[in-house]
Order: structure tokens, then sequence, then C-alpha cells
């Protein structure tokens, strides 16, 4: 036993309790990561965000548990202690709110950019949206014949031939087209064509623009727009990495973080606490 200040500490006392504190609290934070990481399937940003709050509050309790227990360390636990718990949980506190919130604004960005990945563009009208699709690049060298008909089907085929305006036709021109059959004097390539209803009317259209291929017309709550889902495989590929790289990164940087911030804090902490148990141990005397 050790006096201080009028206080009688005790070594079992300290060092069972500092023992039982950091299994309840491992114990806890173990329990609450478990139940965060059953929603990575289904929202992964709670996972993201839970793990990092559950760590820094599981260190922040643990550093709050001695400096309020001077009946069980000494009130000069709590004068030595007070100001590297203050600075340690300060700073723990701080950069888990800034890589939270760098991660979930990099994550929203990423998700933003790959839902709108398919958007070619908007226009105000249906027909500007029609002609988008309709005018080829290509009507400058060719003279182009639609074999535009009707079915009534959402999508199907028609076919187009281009005759060369001057010279013969270059291959290369159609390099963009999937089905292309030569003749003698022009080729034909097959194209899409849509039927979507409008205002209560239905319009056919076809797709000639050798850069959007694939591309259609949707119109959603009164918007036009083109969206090529051709192009927004590769687009949402790379955000959907873009979006995984970013979080390994803060990942990476906050574990890094959290360890250079506790780990001293720890050994601080550790060293007092068994400075105290072994003032307080009759055989030291």
């Amino acid at each position: 036993m050790d006096a201080q200040n009028g206080e009688t500490l005790d070594k079992k006392k300290i060092l069972s309790y500092t023992a039982k504190k950091r299994a309840v609290i491992a114990t806890a934070a173990v329990i609450l990561s478990i139940v965060a990481l059953c929603f990575v399937k289904t929202y992964v940003a709670v996972t993201f965000i839970a793990i990092p709050i559950i760590v820094a509050a599981a260190f922040v309790a643990d550093k709050i548990l001695i400096i309020v227990r001077p009946d069980i360390y000494g009130s000069d636990m709590l004068k030595r202690g007070r100001t590297p718990v203050i600075a340690t949980c300060t700073v723990v506190a701080v950069f888990t709110a800034i890589c939270l919130i760098s991660g979930i604004v990099g994550y929203q960005i990423a998700m933003y950019t790959a839902r709108n990945a398919n958007v070619v563009d908007t226009f105000d009208n249906i027909d500007d949206a029609v002609d988008y699709l309709q005018t080829s690049g290509l009507s400058e060298k060719y003279t182009i014949t639609v074999h535009m008909t009707t079915t009534g089907r959402e999508e199907y085929k028609i076919t187009a031939d281009f005759s060369p305006k001057s010279g013969e036709y270059d291959l290369e021109d159609f390099s963009g087209f999937k089905d292309v059959e030569e003749n003698e004097d022009k080729i034909t390539v097959k194209l899409k064509a849509y039927t979507l209803e409008y205002n209560g009317e239905k319009i056919a259209y076809y797709v000639l623009n050798e850069k959007h291929l694939n591309a259609k017309i949707e119109i959603k709550e009164g918007v036009i727009t083109v969206v090529d889902y051709g192009q927004a495989f590769g687009l949402v590929l790379g955000a959907a990495f873009g979006a995984a790289a970013q979080i390994a990164i803060i990942v990476v940087v906050y574990i890094a973080g959290i360890i250079a911030a506790i780990v001293p804090s720890e050994i601080y902490f550790e060293k007092l606490i068994r400075n105290e148990a072994r003032r307080c141990d009759p055989q030291q005397e």
C-alpha cells in the first residue's frame, strides 16, 4: 500500500480494473464492428462510417475510464493524464472526422459519376434528340439512304446504304459498325431503330451517329436524354475502381494515423499505470 495525499491505493485493484476495463471495451468494440460488417453487402456506407467511429470511441472511452477513477489510480493520474488524454482524443476525433468526410464525399462523387456515366446529352425537345442520333459524320463523304421501316416494337434492326460521293468507299470509315456488307459501289450496314411514345404520339427513329451506335432516347420525369449504355460500362467500372481505390487509400491512411496517435498514448498510460501499481506494492517498500 502507498499513501498519496491521503489516498490509499491497491496494486491488485489497479491491475484488475485495468484488465477488466480493456476487456469490456475491446469486447464491445469487436461486437459492434461485427454488427457493422453485417451491413457491408447491403449498406457498405454503414460499415465504412461505423468502424472508424467505433475505433475512435473505444479509445476515448478507455482513456476517460482511467482519469475518472481517482479512487483506483489516485488523483495524480488525473493530473498527469488529463492533458495527454485531451490532446490524443482530440487528434483521434479530428482525424476520424477528416477521413470519414473525405471518404464519404469522394465515394458520393464517384457514384454520381457512375450513375450518370451513360448520359450522352440532354435536349430541350424530342426532335433535337432524334436529329442528334440520326445525323452521321459520314454524310459529307457518302450519300446515305436509310431503309426505314416501322414494326411497332421498341427495338428492331434496319439497313442503310452508303454510296461514296466521289471515288471509292473506305472500309475504315465503317469500323464502328458491327454488320457491314460490301457491294460493288456502296456499303450496306445494319442500324438499330427504336419506337417510343411521347406526349401520346409514337415516334420511330434510327441510330446513325457512329460515335454512339448503342445509344437511344430516354425520357424520365420530362427530361429528354440520349443515353449510351455501351460507353457507360467502362465509365462505371472506372468509377467503381476509383471509389474502391480511394476508400482503400483512406483506410490505410486512417489506420496508419490512428496507430501513430494511439501507440505513444498507450505506452505513456501503460507506464503511468505500472508505476502507480509498483508504488502500491508493499514488496517494493
